[in-house]
């Protein structure tokens, strides 16, 4: 199949990690040598044992600490999706926190998720530009458990008064996709990702004295140049982490964790990380987070640097020793450097979530989303459409890591 015809499935995974988080990298990997180095060597067993809670319990025990509590995302995971889901409808979440900081919708659509999980009716058609009139998902953040948690937060809200209500903030910045006909109009917009999400977080968060839930890619809670680093730069011990397990590429390795995991209930929060065993079985010796496929990518992506926007580095800066892109990378996908990680079950039983179907059952979306795929990534490409349908299968498919 020609380059520009690759599968959908194939091509939107990799546009969805890429230019989803504000550079084409943030799910690529870096040579396998260099990634053994960052291991730590297993610790003892004499080690003290993280604690295992429930997941709910322990993302609202972590609450009780924090004002904003982030849950990083890893793009297409159906069960940390439908985990979303559970934790807002539970009703200690909107009497204990009350708000919701998403990346997986676009500001400019603000005032749309607003009247929605506030009860109007909103037509679909409206209502779809919360997931369309984004900057850094393309062709768009359709995974249904994104859009399922959007009418769960609905379904919550029409069964309170309206000063108990959880407020949905929309994360991405403000697009108007009309005027957008290159990656290079893009460009501007990807920059500012975190500061828009940092900024939302500082003025109507912190300042007001109040706390959130943040959902957003796992890559924009590592590094200097993170959101992380940002809000805990400004608001020092505001901020807790929490991190899905998704896996090693071994089997091998990701049956050792699950054999320590094998009485934790399932979703769980399993923290702290650092001076606990845990840490050591997030980065056993000879296990890795990435493919060599994943490597050689890497190595062409970032021949020319970090793109506008990396959000691995600090602003401004390049590579170094202290922000070695390798390191970040290990340490997105591992979660070691997070303050617990979201255990939700062996990674062999993950799944993909399935796509909200308008997105091949309206014409005109279609079309849309394809000008988009054709001009405006760093490698243009065409959907194709019958993949799209065939791939949307109703049996749940293995989840695997970009």
């Amino acid at each position: 199949m020609p380059s520009n015809k690759l599968t959908t499935s194939t091509r939107s995974r990799m546009v969805r990690t890429a230019v989803l988080t504000a550079t084409i990298l943030a799910a690529i990997s870096f040579p396998l040598g260099n990634v053994a180095r960052t291991r730590a060597v297993q610790t003892p067993t004499s080690e003290p044992a993280p604690l295992v809670t429930p997941a709910i319990d322990g993302v609202l025990d972590l609450f009780k600490q924090k004002q904003v509590v982030a849950l990083g995302d890893s793009h297409g995971v159906a069960q940390e999706e439908a985990f979303y889901s559970a934790l807002v409808r539970d009703p200690r979440f909107a009497e204990q926190v009350g708000n919701v900081v998403v990346e997986f919708g676009g500001s400019a659509a603000q005032g749309i998720i607003d009247r929605y999980v506030n009860g109007e009716d909103v037509p679909f058609t409206e209502l779809r530009h919360v997931w369309t009139d984004v900057v850094g998902w393309l062709p768009g953040p359709f995974a249904l458990g994104f859009v399922n948690f959007y009418a769960n937060v609905r379904a919550v809200n029409l069964k309170l008064p309206s000063e108990h209500r959880i407020k949905v903030w929309l994360g991405d910045p403000k697009i108007d996709w009309t005027k957008i006909s290159s990656f290079k109009d893009l460009q501007p917009m990807l920059a500012r990702r975190t500061d828009n999400i940092s900024g939302i977080i500082v003025d109507e968060i912190l300042k007001k004295q109040k706390k959130t839930l943040l959902i957003v890619g796992g890559g924009h809670l590592v590094g200097s140049g993170s959101l992380t680093a940002r809000i805990t730069g400004d608001s020092p011990n505001s901020m807790a982490v929490v991190s899905p397990f998704t896996g090693y590429i071994e089997a091998d390795c990701n049956a050792k964790v699950v054999a320590r995991a094998k009485d934790w209930p399932v979703p769980a929060v399993v923290g702290p990380i650092e001076g606990t065993w845990l840490k050591s079985e997030l980065l056993l010796p000879g296990c890795n987070y990435l493919s060599p496929e994943q490597v050689e990518r890497v190595k062409k992506h970032f021949a020319a640097g970090p793109p506008p926007g990396a959000h691995g580095v600090a602003p401004g800066k390049t590579p170094s020793a202290d922000d070695d892109m390798m390191a970040w990378q290990v340490n997105m996908r591992s979660g070691v450097k997070s303050d617990a990680i979201l255990y939700l079950g062996p990674p062999d039983t993950l799944t993909e979530s399935p796509i909200e179907p308008s997105f091949y059952l309206d014409p005109d979306y279609f079309k849309e989303m394809n000008r988009r795929a054709q001009c405006c990534v760093p490698i243009s490409y065409t959907l194709n459409w019958d993949n799209i349908v065939q791939q949307n299968s109703a049996v749940p498919r293995k989840f695997e890591p970009r």
